[in-house]
C-alpha cells in the first residue's frame, strides 16, 4: 500500500467518511467533523482491553462505527466511474462489499498517524453554495510533518455528508479511481475484483498488530499497575 494511500486511509476514516456524517445540519458542517473524530477515539479507548488481547477486532469495530450508514453504493459509483456501467449488477455488488472492507483495512494500518491532539482546525471559507461546505483541517504527524487535509462535504435531508477528502491537495476519490482504473485495464473487472478479494482476505499485519496493542490509551494506561 502507497504511503498517499495510507495517508488518505486516514483522513477517510477521520472523517467517517460519506453517510456516517449524519448529524443535524444546523450543527454546522466542522461541528459534524469534530463530533465525529472525537467518537472515533473514544470507541477506540473503550475497547483497547480487548484491541490488545484481540488486535484484529479493529476490523469490526471500525465497520461498526465508520460503514453503518455510509452510502457504498454512491462512493463505489464515484471511484469506478464509467467502469460502474460496463459491470453487471453481480460484479458492482461484489465491488461495494470488497471496497468497504478495503476501507475498514485502510483505516486499521492508518490509525496509529494521529491523535486527536494532533488535529487542528482551520478558519471557515464563505461558500458560494450554502449547501456546500470545505471544513480544513491540518494534522500533526509522526516526525512533525504536517498534512492539510480538507473535508468536502454537502448538505442533504438536513444531514451534511462528506462527498470527497483532500489531503495535501490530493483526492481520495481520484486516488481509488486510478488505482482501480489501472487494475480493470490489465486484468479486466473479473481479475480487479479478484485481485481486490486476495487482498481482504490476508490477514493483518504483524506490524499493524503490534502498532493496535501499543496504542496508548489512558482507559487501559489505568488500569495497569
Amino acid at each position: 500500500m502507497t504511503n498517499i494511500t495510507r495517508l488518505l486511509g486516514l483522513a477517510l476514516c477521520l472523517a467517517c467518511w460519506a453517510g456516517c456524517l449524519t448529524r443535524a445540519a444546523d450543527s454546522g458542517a466542522e461541528h459534524v467533523i469534530r463530533q465525529a473524530t472525537e467518537e472515533i477515539y473514544e470507541a477506540l479507548d473503550r475497547q483497547c482491553a480487548i484491541l490488545e488481547q484481540q488486535p484484529e477486532h479493529l476490523y469490526a469495530l471500525v465497520d461498526g462505527i465508520l460503514m453503518l450508514h455510509a452510502d457504498m453504493e454512491r462512493i463505489s459509483r464515484w471511484v469506478l466511474g464509467k467502469y460502474w456501467r460496463d459491470a453487471d449488477e453481480e460484479q458492482r455488488h461484489e465491488f461495494i462489499g470488497q471496497f468497504r472492507k478495503l476501507l475498514v483495512r485502510t483505516y486499521a494500518t492508518a490509525v496509529q498517524l494521529a491523535s486527536l491532539k494532533d488535529i487542528s482546525y482551520l478558519p471557515a471559507r464563505d461558500s458560494a453554495r450554502p449547501d456546500r461546505a470545505t471544513v480544513r483541517t491540518e494534522i500533526k504527524t509522526p516526525g512533525s510533518a504536517t498534512l492539510s487535509v480538507y473535508y468536502l462535504l454537502y448538505e442533504t435531508d438536513q444531514r451534511w455528508l462528506v462527498y470527497d477528502i483532500q489531503v495535501d491537495g490530493v483526492s481520495l476519490v481520484n486516488n481509488y479511481r486510478t488505482v482501480f482504473a489501472e487494475e480493470i485495464r490489465d486484468k479486466g473487472f473479473p481479475g480487479m475484483l479478484r485481485s481486490l478479494q486476495e487482498k481482504n482476505r490476508q490477514p493483518m499485519s504483524a506490524e499493524t498488530a503490534e502498532q493496535v496493542r501499543s496504542r496508548k490509551s489512558p482507559a487501559c494506561s489505568s488500569n495497569n499497575p
